[in-house]
């Protein structure tokens, strides 16, 4: 699954960004304090600010960049991070709020170098940055814990 978080990560910032990655707020402007049993967050991810792993393949992550997407809607943005997962079908998408500040939430289905995926992603603005968090589990696993991501949005404190 490792394998898998890569390709649409590389995938999905090159889209957007194209270049050296903008600076991210993580540490300064916020962090996650996210802890559930089976759970453990890999230290050292180059590609993401945080990025929490569970050993039955489910991932949660989350991004941040400083001076970027600002002016592109986060629905736009949500479906662009999708792009490079295959067959991605939307089930449901909408505006929404994460700690007072407007957000936009996407969930569906797709692949990822051909496994099939259930895939999250809620992003917003804060502070001249952009943020997303992610939820990718294998598709076998979706109705394991339906209300894991919602507990993962609530572990965000904003600085």
């Amino acid at each position: 699954m490792r394998f898998l978080i890569t390709i649409l990560l590389a995938s999905s910032c090159s889209i957007m960004m194209g270049g050296a990655p903008p600076p991210s707020a993580k540490g300064k402007d916020y962090r996650i304090s996210f802890s559930e049993p089976g759970w453990k967050l890999l230290q050292q991810d180059e590609r993401s600010d945080y990025v929490f792993e569970n050993a039955d393949g489910r991932i949660l992550l989350s991004n941040s960049f400083c001076g970027e997407f600002q002016d592109q809607a986060l629905d736009a943005l949500a479906r662009k991070t999708f792009t490079s997962a295959g067959s991605f079908q939307s089930s449901q998408g909408s505006y929404t709020t994460l700690v007072n500040r407007e957000a936009y939430r996407l969930e569906g289905t797709g692949k990822v170098d051909g496994v099939p995926v259930g895939l999250q992603i809620l992003n917003t603005r804060r502070n001249n940055c952009y943020f997303d968090f992610v939820s990718i589990v294998p598709q076998k696993l979706i109705d394991i814990d339906k209300n894991l991501f919602d507990r993962f949005l609530k572990a965000v404190v904003f600085q």
